[in-house]
């Protein structure tokens, strides 16, 4: 937390720069309650297997200025917005209430939060529950990523930050206090740390080299028009915009591997203390293979099932080979899903290589604090 602080005192005063987003104030979203559905003419699509119409209904503001009002909508259901509600529903209002004119509210979707703060809970009971004190660990290291994503690196690189600086920095921060949080100052914690940081590093040199012969960058993304009249207005990067995503993405698969086999390889040595340096980084290659198998599949399977609907609609067009292989979203899935693959075969080796190098003798003899930190 206090590296945070450092961060981001550092930044604030030597490169300070203002920002302003889109004012949405006129066309906002509100919680809402179905109080009564007025009329109803919904059919069943035996095709598609869906109700499709119309339908009239009453709902309550639960929250805002307009907390307690009520209001008629028409909820128009057709196969794309199929949000078929009755008496008593929570739902999501989308209110456009510009100046001077008259205000319209239409039905966005339903409420999900009960569901999703559901569901966390039980997530989070789980974790807790299973891994015990590791487990309160993990959650408050997992919450202090998404603060760093949410509020450090998204406002810094909305403003004109370099993305790839921002985002190596932050990919840093939640790598440092995650694993001293798990694991405690240890020597298995600071080689876990520096194989993922550099295992990160290794795999935003791939990224780098690999849009270089693809000729692939922010622009070639689908939101590259959106961005570009967000740079206008802030100095956003586009070019190295994609990188963030791609590092962010590979960070966790990154980290799994390198806290697994740094933990397995302090396992061997405290079992066998007379093990060698060499037989120690023979056993972290031999760990490591397994692990490779398992997590590249999990990777790209990750990355293809996120296209999966966007293949699907592409091979129904009987898109040709040379045009879907060579448009801009299928090689930018390709050098995700290669990148990240490249990050965790290559941390294999540098985890094996800085944990055996720091568990050697002579690495304990030149450093005694190590020898603290260890006993």
């Amino acid at each position: 937390m206090i590296l945070t602080m450092l961060f981001s005192l550092l930044f604030n005063k030597f490169y300070k720069k203002e920002y302003s987003r889109v004012n949405n104030s006129a066309n906002y979203y509100i919680s809402a309650k179905v109080t009564k559905v007025k009329s109803n003419t919904l059919t069943y699509d035996e095709k598609l297997k869906l109700n499709l119409g119309q339908q009239n209904i009453e709902v309550e503001f639960l929250e805002g200025k307009h907390k307690g009002e009520r209001v008629e909508i028409n909820n128009y259901v057709t196969a794309v917005h199929n949000v078929v509600v009755k008496e008593g529903t929570k739902i999501i209002v989308n209110a456009d209430e510009p100046e001077n004119i008259e205000p319209y509210y239409t039905v966005y979707q339903y409420d999900r939060s009960f569901g999703m703060i559901l569901f966390i809970s039980i997530l989070c009971l789980a974790v807790i529950f299973i891994g015990k004190g590791k487990g309160v660990k993990s959650i408050i290291g997992l919450a202090y990523s998404l603060y760093l994503i949410i509020y450090v690196l998204l406002p810094t690189v909305f403003s004109g930050y370099p993305p790839l600086l921002m985002t190596v920095l932050v990919i840093a921060l939640s790598t440092v206090v995650t694993l001293l949080l798990l694991n405690g100052h240890s020597i298995k914690t600071y080689s876990a740390i520096l194989s993922t940081i550099s295992g990160v590093l290794l795999c935003s040199l791939c990224f780098y080299f690999m849009s270089f012969l693809l000729h692939i960058d922010g622009f070639s993304s689908e939101e590259a028009e959106s961005l570009i009249l967000i740079s206008a207005e802030t100095g956003l990067s586009i070019k190295d915009i994609m990188f963030a995503g791609i590092l962010i993405s590979s960070l966790g698969a990154i980290m799994d591997v390198a806290m697994s086999i740094t933990s397995s390889l302090f396992e061997i040595r405290t079992h066998k203390p007379d093990i060698t340096t060499k037989e120690l980084f023979h056993s972290g290659l031999e760990i490591g293979k397994d692990m490779i198998g398992t997590m590249t599949n999990t990777l790209i399977l990750a990355f293809a099932g996120s296209a999966f609907v966007s293949l699907l609609v592409l091979f129904s067009f009987n898109v040709d080979v040379k045009q879907l292989m060579n448009s801009n979203y299928i090689t930018i899935e390709f050098a995700q899903g290669i990148t990240g693959t490249l990050g965790i075969v290559l941390t294999v080796p540098i985890a094996s290589m800085l944990c055996a190098g720091m568990l050697s003798e002579k690495f304990f003899l030149r450093c005694s604090w190590f020898r603290k930190i260890n006993n």
